[in-house]
This record gives structure tokens, C-alpha cells and sequence, in this order.
């Protein structure tokens, strides 16, 4: 019996969607919106019975999941997984191709993006989506179907008949309106078990929602892989206030994570929608985990923001020296970014600065400066990480032109991103390792800085529970 006529007979293809996120001491999660918004889609155009799950949240090992999976008998499997968690893609992969050999399936997720075909060719599995999901599952799932071929699709990795990996040529168009997703299938995960996980911002105990309001990003940082390319998409301020309000009436969501890569490049949509939200359901508290542009901000949209119910945003300085700004393409404004940080300090907004330390050709000079900046800025709290090169990203092919040594010392197997040992600075392993250490000393250890956070961090009976990391990133480097 052919797949195609299994499926007719049982009326529904079987679909089971997993992030792939082995439990770990970096516990933090949140929501997988990009299976929530391929399961809302393909739902539209199918019948099917589909089953979502997020492995860190379940507290399940791989072993588990397999087994989770295996029960559901699906007719596709989708794996999404991020880069730190790959490690268990092979070994997952091989045992459901044993378990379930007629089952198709298919990888996604940043890791994919990261690794093109090599991320295929160490699992069992068949094909792998790269970028956007919504409508390359949609053709993955019509060739299932109907009994067509995979070999049409364009820009699919998929494994051939001998097993080879392969390119399909082409590439798939983006979705340009973004208004015409469905709402992510929130329905399919329990979305009340996130609020007592540990989320990408560090204030635990939140009855949220996450949100992508856009995609892509113009910028060219050399770091980023830029899953959702370039060109700036964005849902439309009506639609943002919808789902916000689906939220709100179908879960109970008391606050919103926006999970942008750049949520404020738009400054007209940005008003806008913080007006349209006040008129609507009033103010909604707001956290930015990572989707603020600094050097964006100005009075009006600090306000329009903090009016719309922003609390808490993170604000990416990564160096402050203008010579690495323009080496690694994110050209920051560093004295707007600066104004941007008082802006949100004065209307107390709580803020977090990201800082990357060893970047290629860095000196000591500018890593002082860097930690200099952010330690003398009204930042509340900052957390300061060692340039990790990931591949297919420029940061890779720059280091594997100009050092490539230095990419033997980088392993992405179980891989924490404060536990990677990689420098590709100026400065001796050993300079770089104090600095970083240095650097939260130099930040927090100032008695203005503790007595702000003291008092304006959201949830202050909470932080004797980050008692034990603070004392750990004092420490570091120390030994």
C-alpha cells in the first residue's frame, strides 16, 4: 500500500513536531513559534491530526522523545533544533528510522540554516528546510499525499535515492505579507507551562505570550546567520493587537515577549501599534528578550513603548569601540545607543546589555573600551559573552580565511555559549579569559549599579535566586 493511499484510507496524515532541546543546565525556553506558525499553516491547507511538542519543556530525554513519537505513529516527523542542541539529531534520527523506516523525516530550525546539507548528512533523516517553513512544508506534504517527488522543490536538502545528499536548485519566494499567516497553533502546546519555565528574559514566573511580529533583518552583522533574510516583513499593527488580544482572552496571558530580530525598524509601525494596543485592551506589560535596535530609539518611541506596557528590554551593544562596529557590520551609533539606555533608565525601564569580548584582530585596548562603555552606561544588568563563530555566517568564513586554526578549538556538540573556548582577538587565551571575568567585575561591583538593580529589578524577591550565577560571573577568571 502506498503512503499516499494509507492516508486516504485513515482520512488524516499523522504529523508530530518536536523541538529538539535535551534537558541541560541551560534550562531557558520559550515557545516554538516556528512550528507553531508551520502547524497553523499546513492545518489551512490539509486534514491532519498534528502533535507539537518542546522537549526542554517536558524535562524528556532523547530516549523519551523517541519513544513519544514512535506512540503517535506518524506518517512526517519535524525536528526543529537549535545549533547547542544538534548533538542529539543523530542519534534520534536513527532510532526512528529504525522504529519507523516508511516515516518521512525532515530537520529545520537555526540549526539548519547554520550547517545547509551537512546537518542533513549526519542524521537518518530524509530532507532538510532551511529558512522559512510554512510553504516548503506545504509542498513536503502535497508530495506525501499525492505520491509526487521531493526533487521539484526548490532550495530543499534532501536525501537522494542512493542516499547522497543533495541541493534542489532554486530557492522559495518569502512570504511578503505576513498578515496572511494564520495565528501560530497555540492551541497544540499548553501554553500556561511556559510561564513557570525559565524564558529568555530573566524574570521567571510571567503569564506571557511570545511573539515574532516581523522578520528579517537589513543589517549585515557578521555573526548572525539571518534565517529570514534581509528584507524587512512585518505583521501589521492590527494584526499584532489581534493576537495579543487572542491571548489574553483564550489563555489567560497577563504579558507579551516579542521575539523580533528587529522589532523597532519600522518607527511608524512602532507607534502604531502602541497607540492601536492602548486603544483596544490598554496597556499590556512587555519584555524585548533581543528585539530592540538601540540606536533606533528615540523620545517618542521610548514612550510610545513604555506607554504600550514595555518594562524590560534587552539592548545589544555588543563592542564600543566604532573601529569593531564597522569590522563586524553592525554599525551601531554607540552615543545613541547611550541616549537610548538613559531614555529607557529615566522612565524605568529595566534594561540588559549584550556584549560579545573577542572578536578578530580586537586588541586589549578596545576590549577595556568595550567593557568601559557598558560598565559606565545606565544599563541594569549586562552579560558579556566570547565570540563564538558559527558556520555559514561571515564571522566563519572571515576566520576560516584569515585563522583558520582557530576554528579547530570550537566544538558545537552540547555546546553552552559561555562554555565555548574559542579566541579569536589579538590577546593571549589567557588575557581574553580575564577580561571577560574582569568585565563583570568592572560592571557590577559599583554600588549605584547594585542599589539600582536592587530596586528596579521587576521581581526583587526573586533575586536571591540568581544569587549563585552572580557570585559565579564575579568569580570567573579569577582561578
Amino acid at each position: 500500500m502506498t503512503k499516499a493511499a494509507q492516508i486516504n484510507r485513515q482520512g488524516k496524515l499523522r504529523f508530530f513536531l518536536a523541538a529538539v532541546s535535551p534537558p541541560s543546565s541551560c534550562a531557558l525556553v520559550t515557545p516554538p513559534l516556528g512550528l507553531l506558525y508551520i502547524a497553523a499553516w499546513l492545518r489551512e491547507r490539509f486534514s491532519l491530526d498534528i502533535c507539537v511538542v518542546n522537549q526542554r519543556v517536558e524535562g524528556w530525554s532523547s530516549e523519551r522523545l523517541v519513544k513519544e513519537a514512535i506512540a503517535f505513529e506518524p506518517d512526517i516527523i519535524g525536528l526543529g533544533c537549535m545549533t547547542p542542541s544538534s548533538y542529539a539529531l543523530p542519534g534520534i534520527t536513527e532510532a526512528l528510522r529504525v522504529a519507523l523506516p516508511n516515516t518521512l523525516q525532515v530537520l529545520g530550525g537555526p540549526h539548519i540554516a547554520a550547517f545547509g546539507e551537512d546537518s542533513l548528512a549526519v542524521t537518518a533523516a530524509d530532507a532538510a528546510v532551511v529558512g522559512e517553513g510554512e510553504v516548503l512544508m506545504e509542498q513536503i506534504v502535497r508530495a506525501v499525499i499525492e505520491g509526487g517527488t521531493m526533487a521539484d522543490i526548490p532550495g530543499l536538502i534532501r536525501r537522494d535515492t542512493d542516499g547522497t545528499v543533495v541541493v534542489n536548485p532554486g530557492m522559495q519566494p518569502l512570504i511578503e505579507d505576513l498578515d496572511t499567516l494564520p495565528l501560530p497553533a497555540y492551541d497544540l502546546i499548553d501554553v500556561s507551562r511556559y510561564w513557570r519555565q525559565p524564558a529568555m528574559a530573566p524574570i521567571p514566573r510571567r503569564k506571557y505570550m511570545a511573539l515574532f511580529s516581523s522578520r528579517g533583518c537589513p543589517y549585515g552583522c557578521i555573526y548572525c546567520h539571518n534565517v529570514f533574510g534581509r528584507k524587512f516583513r512585518a505583521h501589521s499593527a492590527a494584526r499584532m493587537v489581534e493576537e495579543i488580544e487572542y491571548g489574553m482572552k483564550t489563555f489567560g496571558v497577563e504579558e507579551v515577549e516579542f521575539v523580533d530580530d528587529c522589532f523597532n525598524l519600522d518607527r511608524k509601525r512602532v507607534l502604531e501599534y502602541s497607540e492601536l494596543l492602548q486603544q483596544k485592551v490598554g496597556a499590556v506589560k512587555t519584555i524585548f528578550p533581543n528585539a530592540i535596535r538601540g540606536d533606533l530609539l528615540d523620545v517618542e518611541t521610548v514612550d510610545a513603548l513604555v506607554g504600550a506596557g514595555m518594562y524590560y528590554t534587552a539592548l545589544a551593544l555588543e563592542s564600543g569601540t566604532p573601529r569593531i562596529q564597522e569590522l563586524i557590520r553592525k554599525r551601531l551609533n554607540i552615543p545613541k545607543f547611550l541616549e537610548a539606555v538613559a531614555l529607557c533608565a529615566e522612565r524605568k525601564v529595566f534594561t540588559n546589555g549584550y556584549v560579545m569580548l573577542g572578536f578578530p584582530t580586537e586588541t586589549e585596548a578596545e576590549i577595556k573600551e568595550t567593557i568601559r562603555v557598558a560598565s559606565e552606561s545606565r544599563l541594569n544588568i549586562a552579560s558579556f559573552f566570547r565570540v563564538t563563530p558559527f558556520p555559514n555566517t561571515p564571522l566563519y568564513k572571515y576566520v576560516e580565511e584569515h585563522s583558520p586554526e582557530k576554528l579547530a578549538a570550537v566544538s558545537y556538540n552540547e555546546m553552552e555559549y559561555w562554555r565555548v573556548k574559542v579566541n579569536l582577538s589579538a590577546v593571549s587565551d589567557k588575557t581574553l579569559d580575564w577580561h571577560l571575568g574582569n568585565a563583570n567585575r568592572n560592571f557590577y561591583l559599583r554600588p549605584k549599579r547594585l542599589y539600582r538593580l536592587l530596586r528596579e529589578y521587576p521581581k526583587p524577591m526573586l533575586l536571591p535566586g540568581y544569587g549563585w550565577m552572580f557570585l559565579k560571573r564575579i568569580a570567573a577568571g579569577l582561578a
